[in-house]
């Protein structure tokens, strides 16, 4: 019993009664894409023979672990989803079968915009083009044409969120959602579409302005977004009808 209520403490929600206890089929699938894509993002260093080689693999190691959170940012946030609600219906399979999809071919690509990105920003700095050049990356345009590209994937994984968030609200009754789970739940449903918005308008800045690379800084306002969310949909206090 101690042991029970100690889990419940440190793996749940404080605000929320997760109705998702047993993994579902879907999450199994799930999390085999997301490794899936762990395993693509990490496949594509190669493994040092010589000295030079192993300087490369370790300075390749930034924009791994880079595309890495990004991944598992994700996965925390369908883990999260699926642990709250337990919903399976068809309109969550089909967008979580959206979401899959678009987690795996963001995979590889999102790999070789950080290289590409962390390559050009290096050569900033020290002024050695080569690793630029065998990778394409030869002018501001052409970096800010990779960070619109991930923006379109990223805003694209927070829009499938979002209507995710959204369709639970529409099952609030049946779901039994109390007061505090349901400002929790329009909290997240606003939080991913402001994300999608930031996203999107790094995408447009990224690729038609001359930031180019620059706007992926606005990624940065992502948490903005729960802050933005939580002020819009406050948690009453315990008590309050």
């Amino acid at each position: 019993m101690l042991r029970d209520a100690v889990g419940k403490q440190l793996d749940h929600d404080p605000n929320f009664r997760w109705r998702g206890e047993a993994v579902t089929r879907i999450e199994n699938l799930s999390d085999i894409a997301f490794a899936l894509a762990l395993g693509m993002l990490i496949s594509g260093v190669d493994a040092p023979t010589d000295y030079l080689s192993l300087k490369k693999f370790l300075w390749s190691i930034i924009p791994a672990a880079l595309g890495f959170s990004v991944l598992l940012g994700l996965w925390h946030g369908h883990y999260t989803f699926f642990r709250r609600y337990g919903v399976a219906d068809r309109r969550i399979l089909f967008l979580n079968a959206v979401l899959i999809f678009v987690v795996l071919f963001m995979a590889y690509p999102l790999r070789f915009a950080f290289d590409s990105l962390f390559a050009f920003l290096t050569t900033l700095v020290t002024g050695d083009f080569s690793r630029s050049q065998e990778l394409g990356v030869t002018s501001m345009a052409v970096a800010g044409e990779f960070v619109a590209y991930f923006s379109l994937a990223y805003a694209l994984s927070f829009a499938i969120f979002a209507m995710m968030y959204g369709h639970v609200l529409k099952r609030a009754d049946l779901l039994a959602l109390t007061a505090s789970e349901l400002a929790v739940t329009r909290q997240m449903h606003t939080a991913r579409w402001v994300q999608f918005v930031i996203a999107m308008m790094t995408a447009g800045l990224a690729f038609f302005t001359p930031l180019g690379p620059i706007a992926g800084s606005l990624l940065g306002f992502f948490f903005f977004a729960y802050w933005w969310a939580e002020r819009r949909h406050p948690i009453p206090a315990i008590g309050s009808v």
